[in-house]
């Protein structure tokens, strides 16, 4: 390759531009120091808890499995629970870091946290050092780099306890970067090394390294057509040049490990069930099927158009500044988020998005057209992997990318905004020099700062709670030492008072109880469980917390209390009349949902009851961007009745949708509950 001294980045700039970077990435850090956010298992979403579950359980106890939890049923022989769809790399990273804090939960949860905002500074540190590198301009990079990493997305996600989130992004930021060392100074081994480490860490690695290799392997074609005269000659140049290419030897070698790294989560899952599960039935396997959209299972829903029309929103929400699309608000019409419930275009609608691609595409012949005088070869093939990363996932994946829950995936458009800002950026400096470059780098500072104040305010909106927390995570930490290694069974609420802050998430408790066995609480009376653990305090012999105050710990005793607890509950309910019928019937009581049942057998409790609650004001709920809570919980069968508890919050509530689940996409039952309550204030006075 040669050394290529134009690529480097040089002069003075350098030097004032790294620390500007240095002071808006300590912004969010700044953020950080909100303890009762930070000390929150399932914020942005339950991917934090299952996350800190996954790396919690990581051990050569359990042949480095990665699983969520251990759970029994009936007394049975513990089962796992296995997650092992991505690389152990990014777990191993979460369990050094929370290694050290014993119990205590709320530090594992900061620490955990901690180290994904380490991981989202670096990759932007790796970007701006690339962006650098290719243009030679450190203003320019400074200023496309806070403004790709300032979006809705990025900042939302940077600090979710997730291998999917900051260590994937890391990982693809690494691997980039090698690559624009790997052209400008030839250091494959440098490039190699970076991809190993990388596909330790996340998947997505291969959406950078296919367009690099592939454009790589075009131009060593193109030049070795270049270099004869006659037909056959030039077949047979392009295909030495091929072959003796680096980019096709980077493709095999990422190929072989990545094999590598997926054999070793086949193996570990094959072993988990018993050696006896064929490897195309593995959830690792399944997982891929889905992902691919090579299931024949499949929900045909997610087409092409569906898919194009989200992709589209995502890649403008991912190119601009947060307080930029905030401020941008009263003119969401320009960007439009398609609901997935629609199945067509109104004439507006499709004048708008026919609109938002001819932006889209005139901003990219720009970018073309910028790229051919300002940008050598080389470059332009650099630009062109970072640009085109996420669609080269995206595509491929698209039955996975498409989910409504999966908006993270905008993440990896994040090489669209560096590329477009970059080249925007140099020829604002070809034709007017360096003092306007400068200048809006200062401004991509000050967007990035107000943005991540910004993301954080949003945040504290949902702090409901805190003490109740606090005082629950000081008490599990003790619980935990007790009964690691033990089957412990868990019990939802049926008293008045409900701390629904950390029953109703259900994945959380699988990181509350890491090292625990789980069993599930089908049948309250036939449970063989060596401790129960539950909100219900219930004066007994079998109390083992009578200090506490929130969670509640009983030996194998105490069932016949709690079963008694849950006879006089279920009295109390069916008393009245219920707000609406189905297989269960559905009562409202003082700020909990009641489905109970009888006769009921295990069958009719195999499956979680859910409820969907729309308030009357959005202001009402803790994220304004949301419409809705979900909640879900299983029943409990005791005396051939069965009952389930879901908390509901205390504001006003337009209507309530309840049910019964057999898979995520198909309910069993459902009913609507319109006006709830006196006033349509649930949990407002019993």
């Amino acid at each position: 390759m040669g050394n290529d001294a134009g690529l480097r980045m040089r002069g003075t700039g350098k030097r004032l531009a790294l620390p500007l970077l240095l002071l808006a990435l300590s912004t969010l850090f700044l953020c950080s120091l909100d303890e009762g956010y930070f000390y929150r298992p399932s914020t942005p979403n339950w991917n934090t808890a299952q996350n800190l579950a996954i790396a919690e359980n990581l051990s050569p106890d359990h042949r480095f499995r990665l699983f969520q939890r251990r759970r029994t049923e009936s007394g049975g022989a513990p089962t796992y629970d296995m997650y092992s769809r991505f690389p152990v790399g990014g777990y191993a990273l979460v369990k050094l870091a929370i290694l050290p804090f014993g119990n205590d939960l709320r530090a594992k949860i900061l620490a955990a946290r901690m180290l994904m905002l380490v991981l989202f500074s670096a990759a932007a540190l790796l970007a701006f050092h690339a962006l650098a590198r290719i243009t030679s301009r450190p203003w320019v990079a400074l200023a496309a780099t806070l403004a790709a990493f300032s979006s809705y997305y990025m900042l939302l996600y940077s600090n979710a306890v997730s291998v999917e989130y900051s260590v994937d992004l890391f990982a693809v930021m690494l691997v980039f970067h090698g690559m624009v060392v790997f052209v400008q100074e030839g250091r494959f081994p440098q490039l190699l090394a970076r991809t190993f480490v990388a596909l330790l860490l996340g998947w997505r690695v291969y959406a950078f390294l296919l367009p690099f290799i592939l454009l790589g392997l075009a131009c060593e074609a193109v030049r070795g057509w270049e270099g004869g005269t006659a037909v056959w000659p030039r077949v047979r140049s392009v295909g030495a040049a091929v072959l003796r290419s680096r980019y096709a030897a980077l493709g095999v070698a990422a190929l072989l490990f990545g094999a590598a790294v997926l054999g070793f989560n086949f193996a570990n899952e094959y072993t988990a069930f018993g050696g006896e599960t064929p490897v195309s039935e593995l959830p690792s396997f399944q997982s891929m099927l889905r992902r691919t959209g090579l299931d024949p299972g499949l929900d045909a829903s997610f087409g092409w158009l569906r898919f194009l029309r989200e992709q589209s929103y995502r890649v403008r929400v991912a190119s601009v500044p947060l307080v930029v699309s905030d401020w941008g608000a009263g003119l969401r019409g320009l960007f439009p988020s398609v609901p997935f419930s629609r199945t067509g275009l109104s004439w507006p609608e499709l004048s708008v998005y026919a609109l938002s691609l001819l932006l889209a595409a005139v901003a990219c012949a720009v970018a073309v057209r910028l790229a051919r005088p300002l940008l050598a070869r080389r470059r332009r093939l650099l630009l062109a992997t970072l640009a085109l990363s996420g669609f080269f996932w995206a595509l491929p994946m698209r039955h996975n990318v498409a989910h409504p829950g999966h908006a993270h995936e905008a993440l990896y458009y994040v090489g669209v905004p560096l590329v477009l800002y970059s080249l925007l950026l140099l020829y604002v400096r070809q034709r007017w020099g360096r003092g306007p470059v400068v200048g809006l780098a200062v401004a991509a500072l000050l967007a990035f700062a107000v943005s991540a104040f910004q993301m954080d305010q949003r945040r504290r909106s949902d702090l409901r709670g805190m003490e109740v927390q606090r005082t629950a995570m000081a008490e599990l930490g003790a619980i935990r030492e007790t009964t690691r290694g033990k089957v412990v069974l868990l019990l939802g609420s049926v008293g008045p008072e409900w701390s629904g802050h950390l029953m109703h998430q259900y994945r959380a408790w699988r990181y509350y109880l890491a090292g625990s066995v789980l069993a599930q609480p089908f049948d309250l009376e036939a449970a063989a469980a060596d401790f129960i653990l539950t909100h219900d305090r219930v004066e007994s012999d079998s109390l083992l917390t009578p200090e506490n105050e929130l969670v509640f710990l009983y030996d194998s005793a105490g069932i016949d209390h709690l079963v008694e607890l849950y006879r006089a509950t279920y009295q109390r309910v069916v008393s009245g009349e219920p707000a609406a019928r189905s297989w269960f019937d559905v009562y409202l009581g003082d700020r909990a949902l009641f489905h109970v049942k009888e006769p009921c057998v295990r069958e009719d409790v195999g499956s979680g009851v859910f409820v969907e609650v729309v308030p009357e004001d959005a202001k009402d709920l803790p994220e304004r961007r949301r419409r809705r809570i979900f909640l879900q919980q299983g029943s409990v069968l005791f005396e051939g009745k069965c009952m389930a508890v879901l908390p509901l919050p205390d504001y006003p509530v337009s209507r309530i949708r309840t049910g019964q689940w057999t898979s995520p996409h198909l309910p069993t039952w459902t009913v609507r509950i319109p006006r709830p309550g006196i006033g349509g204030c649930v949990g407002c006075g019993g």
